[in-house]
């Protein structure tokens, strides 16, 4: 896969797994996210009460052991240092200076958008995240990771880290497909199965707004399991963590087991 498409990829795959926004963070996930850990990294006793706040919130949810933690330009040079793009950190205002600036009327997927201070100094970064200029961004301490539409950003850029053919292969293409029609399930998903069926499944809790889970994983394992126990304590039903014909229908999904 191009680098643009894995980075678009990754990008929503940390707002499905509703990643959180720490000072300085750059895509810690799980065991190594701690109260402690974000009292040290927080600029404030204030600041790192709200993001604790949110990260609980969201561990409440069923999202603790798939979440990361980013600050803006955090988000990323997660991606590019694992990917090889660039060789160390930067930050919001290093970010501007590696784009290229473009008018506004000149965006496309891949492009960076900023905000500035009084001194024309980037203080925040976006991504621009697919065809209709969504914005993908680590927005703050007690929104985490989100996707909103293209307004209140002062600068685009276009960074270096794409080549031509990559923007245009995603160019006219859906951003992101999450939700598979016509698809048929016939048997009941459990622990340790295997199969494109959980990824459908998968796919079926992300639009439903239970995401986090990676949606080309074919394994139904406790992370599985554990996203499809919220589902079913959230709507109601029999809560044992296997997705069969209950779950799947309320899920919007064709059952034919």
């Amino acid at each position: 896969m191009a680098n643009l498409s894995k980075f678009i990829a990754y990008l929503h795959e940390q707002v499905a797994s509703h990643s959180i926004y720490v000072w300085g963070a750059q895509g810690q996930l799980g065991a190594a996210i701690t109260e402690a850990w974000i009292k040290r990294r927080e600029t404030s006793t204030v600041n790192a009460n709200r993001a604790i706040a949110f990260w609980k919130k969201q561990c409440a949810a069923g999202y603790g052991d798939v979440l990361r933690a980013f600050d803006c330009s955090g988000l990323g040079v997660y991606f590019l240092l694992e990917n090889g793009l660039i060789k160390s950190d930067t930050n919001a205002n290093g970010f501007m200076g590696r784009c290229k600036k473009i008018a506004k009327a000149d965006l496309r997927i891949g492009d960076f958008v900023f905000k500035t201070n009084s001194t024309g100094r980037a203080t925040h970064i976006g991504y621009v995240a697919d065809n209709d200029l969504n914005v993908i961004e680590a927005k703050g301490r007690d929104y985490g990771v989100t996707k909103s539409p293209l307004k209140g950003w002062d600068v685009y850029g276009r960074p270096p880290y794409w080549t031509e053919a990559e923007v245009a292969e995603l160019q006219g293409v859906e951003q992101p497909s999450v939700k598979s029609e016509g698809f048929v399930f016939t048997r009941v998903l459990k622990y340790g199965v295997r199969g494109d069926d959980v990824c459908e499944l998968k796919k079926l809790l992300a639009a439903a707004g239970f995401g986090g889970l990676s949606l080309t994983n074919k394994n139904y394992y406790s992370s599985t399991r554990k996203t499809v126990r919220a589902y079913q304590q959230a709507n109601g039903l029999d809560v044992d963590g296997k997705a069969g014909k209950q779950t799947i229908t309320t899920l919007g999904g064709v059952w034919n087991g």
